[in-house]
């Protein structure tokens, strides 16, 4: 006696096949997903840190943002913060070896925002509108995050000339 159809043994055996085969495939495309994530942690994190800082910088209670050239040497970069109600904060954005990370603080104490961990070194350029950080991270290559800022304007620049030139002359006693 032949028979036309597949036994009942054979069709759970091509069941029990083509289970195998698509829980393979759903594995192998779970690893690549994964390692393409891996691939571009680097590229996030330091996107994330740009956008992150580019938005605090730039948000609706700000007028504008400059940065300060003499103050940060290349080991620091400062900035100042003016609100819509003329209220100036400054801000210094620095590589804090202990923890090797990049933050963001008030110049005159208090905390710290982190805006990249595990960095191998980093260096800051200022010129007068712009904030430049190079950043050179652990097995990931070298970076750079330029900040778009104001100039600082002229008359902040005369009053802080003179109280320099002020504080540097002895008064002589006549």
């Amino acid at each position: 006696m032949k028979t036309k159809g597949f036994m009942l043994a054979e069709a759970i055996f091509s069941l029990f096949i083509t289970m195998l085969v698509l829980l393979i495939l759903q594995n192998l495309l779970l690893s690549v997903k994964k390692a393409n994530l891996g691939e571009n942690q680097h590229i996030n994190e330091v996107a994330y840190a740009y956008v992150q800082l580019d938005q605090y910088l730039h948000d609706e209670d700000t007028k504008m943002v400059y940065p300060l050239v003499n103050e940060g040497k290349g080991r620091s970069a400062t900035f100042v913060k003016v609100n819509k109600d003329k209220s100036e904060i400054e801000y210094k954005i620095e590589y804090y070896l202990p923890k090797r990370v990049i933050k963001v603080s008030k110049s005159d104490g208090g905390g710290y925002m982190p805006l990249i961990f595990n960095v191998q070194s980093a260096k800051f350029i200022t010129r007068k509108d712009k904030i430049i950080i190079r950043i050179n991270e652990y097995n990931k290559g070298e970076s750079d995050l330029v900040f778009q800022l104001d100039e600082e304007p002229d008359e902040d620049r005369n009053v802080k000339r003179n109280k320099k030139e002020n504080t540097g002359k002895r008064k002589r006693a006549v």
